[in-house]
């Protein structure tokens, strides 16, 4: 199957080709899903441009933000694999190292509450981009030495959260009850668009990479539960943004 003819060769184009090494670039990035959360936090900080992340459709602004003496780049990621992983990937040409995402995913198991936090394990891997930057496997197990990383942050601000893996797939008109029911079966806890994609090009390229979410729409009930989807995140804006600046200034000290 031509999919799963993984070749970790040197691409035809490869992302030094398109963008180029930005001078003075925080190697700490972190990456929102949320329109709303990135306006409000970089006018809030005064935030600086530095880049764009440029598309035929539209274009994302990189940011730099200072918080509390502590500098990183900030950004509102696309959604979905391909996107997302396009971005990270010019990003890194751009000279990030350390990469922190949040948004939100709908819950697997209707005890996760709406609004409370999740910091994957490992992700499924029912979507297509992975593919080409790993050998086929059913999922990625992330690194447990960063999973911790994240553990200790969210810990250490006192914010509760559910370990677990996270299903990732493309088309999320097509989470049937048969899918649903495997991916429970295969242990995960959530399903989202980008964790799997996000990891595999993440370790193609050796970056440090961590993702946690926040619980929105409830998918283990008899009929689909909305819950907080649609909101925007407007409400988690201050927690998720504590842990996402925890977690990066522990990346930064580690180097």
């Amino acid at each position: 199957m031509f999919l799963t003819e993984f070749d970790g060769g040197k691409a035809v184009i490869e992302p030094e080709a398109i963008i180029g090494r930005i001078k003075d670039m925080p190697e700490v990035c972190i990456g929102v899903f949320s329109k709303s959360i990135v306006e409000e936090w970089v006018g809030k900080y005064n935030g600086e441009v530095i880049g764009v992340l440029k598309s035929i459709v539209d274009d994302t602004v990189v940011y730099r933000l200072r918080v509390d003496g502590f500098s990183f780049a900030f950004f509102m990621s696309g959604v979905g694999g391909p996107k997302a992983a396009g971005q990270l990937e010019e990003l890194i040409a751009m000279g990030a190292r350390h990469f922190v995402y949040f948004g939100c995913c709908g819950v697997l198991r209707n005890d996760i509450a709406d609004g409370h936090l999740i910091v994957p394990t490992a992700a499924i891997r029912d979507e297509g981009l992975s593919f080409h930057y790993l050998a086929p496997a059913d999922e990625i197990v992330l690194d447990a030495a960063l999973v911790r990383l994240a553990e200790e942050a969210m810990a250490g601000l006192g914010l509760p959260y559910v370990g677990g893996k996270v299903w990732t797939t493309d088309a999320f008109y097509r989470e049937t009850p048969a899918k649903l029911q495997k991916a429970r079966e295969m242990g995960a806890v959530c399903v989202e668009m980008e964790c799997a994609s996000l990891a595999a090009a993440a370790r193609f390229r050796g970056v440090s990479f961590i993702q946690f979410f926040w619980s929105a729409d409830n998918l283990d009930a008899p009929e689909w539960e909305r819950r907080g989807l649609g909101l925007n995140g407007d409400s988690m804006a201050v927690k998720c943004m504590a842990a996402a600046l925890e977690i990066g200034q522990k990346l930064a000290e580690i180097g």
